[in-house]
């Protein structure tokens, strides 16, 4: 399998499939890069998909983040991947923390390797501030950030080095119980949330997460209650084509502040998708694998 090594001397794995023009797959957090494969073999003849795996998840789950921001993390390890491949002229596809990790690299590299970028369901401000009310979370915000820190609390002053499977057994239901819940939140059609309801938190939790990187996914969380996301200003710097996916009805980032990604960014595409949550390509397969056809089919 490919590794790379990044500047702090971590070494990742990425996918590298198919033959032709690049596109640079950025994943969700859950996801790890194997799971972009359904959506990306039909166009490998044509295409190079580029998958990362950020750290905490498929072949990099061993790999910590380096300082305890993960969207700096992730865009300095794409930064390191292209940098190796010397890959340019590519488009972008980023899905959920992936479209978030796309938004900090451009805040910080320009998007100069990119010629289009495909961001499916991700607010271009996570904070709540006086003049955004679209928050992560939506109408539910105070409830699931108390709820995050409620559950960074019961992990404060644990040892990072500590196996999981050598935790209390209180601390580890805590852990699955969290990432069951949340990971049905992240869901808006019924029988999606009845079966990760049915299969339990902790085995809900383990098909996306893992327990071993547990000290990633906590500062992942982190980050994202904590630190100020705010990608409006650096959005209108980018001068390329962007597509922005989003589900009508995502109780993770409300649409409404999505939709105003055209605001800040010239040359915007919004595409809805109806009954969609927050998990598109879950929950839309075929419509999802029709609009990324047409996206890469797209001229420059």
């Amino acid at each position: 399998m490919p590794h790379f090594q990044t500047r702090d001397g971590a070494r990742l794995h990425y996918l590298d499939v198919g033959r032709g023009r690049p596109v640079v797959m950025l994943h969700a957090f859950g996801m790890r890069s194997a799971m972009w494969l359904p959506s990306v073999l039909p166009f490998a003849h044509k295409h190079r998909f580029v998958m990362l795996d950020f750290r905490g998840f498929g072949g990099s789950h061993r790999q910590r983040l380096a300082h305890g921001d993960v969207l700096r993390q992730n865009a300095d390890d794409v930064h390191d991947l292209l940098e190796q491949l010397r890959l340019r002229d590519a488009r972008l596809v980023g899905f959920s923390i992936g479209a978030a990790t796309a938004l900090e690299y451009q805040r910080r590299y320009g998007f100069d390797r990119f010629v289009r970028y495909l961001h499916v369901d991700q607010t271009p401000c996570i904070a709540n501030k006086p003049d955004w009310h679209w928050r992560l979370m939506g109408a539910r915000n105070a409830e699931a950030f108390e709820s995050a820190r409620q559950m960074l609390d019961a992990f404060d002053g644990v040892d990072v080095e500590r196996p999981f499977r050598a935790l209390p057994l209180a601390l580890r239901q805590t852990y699955w119980r969290w990432f069951g819940g949340f990971f049905r939140a992240c869901f808006s059609i019924p029988w999606w949330r009845w079966g990760l309801q049915a299969l339990g938190d902790r085995r809900a939790g383990r098909l996306l997460v893992r327990g071993d990187a547990w000290p990633v996914y906590l500062d992942a969380i982190r980050s994202f209650i904590e630190r100020d996301y705010d990608f409006r200003d650096s959005l209108r710097r980018v001068r390329i084509p962007f597509w922005a996916i989003l589900g009508r009805n995502s109780p993770i980032f409300p649409p409404e502040g999505q939709r105003r990604i055209a605001c800040y960014v010239p040359d915007t595409r919004i595409i809805e998708f109806r009954g969609c949550g927050h998990v598109i390509p879950a929950e839309a397969p075929a419509r999802w694998v029709h609009t990324l056809r047409r996206y890469l089919a797209a001229e420059t």
